[in-house]
């Protein structure tokens, strides 16, 4: 068995690092893209529906 040098093994770190931080970002976004979903589909609803006011009855 090989021995790693720092620096290979600083690589190693390093690229472990990148992965986590591109996932994260993976998920950020597609946290982001839902979000704008339910707001664009509660703008729509309220532009269809309009506000709704507790207690008051629509005729």
């Amino acid at each position: 068995m090989k021995k790693q040098t720092k620096k290979q093994k600083q690589k190693l770190v390093e690229k472990k690092e990148i992965d986590q931080l591109r996932e994260e970002l993976a998920r950020t976004k597609q946290e982001l893209y839902n979000t704008k979903m339910d707001r664009d589909i509660l703008k729509k609803s309220l532009a269809l529906f309009g506000p709704s006011k507790p207690g008051k009855k629509r005729k």
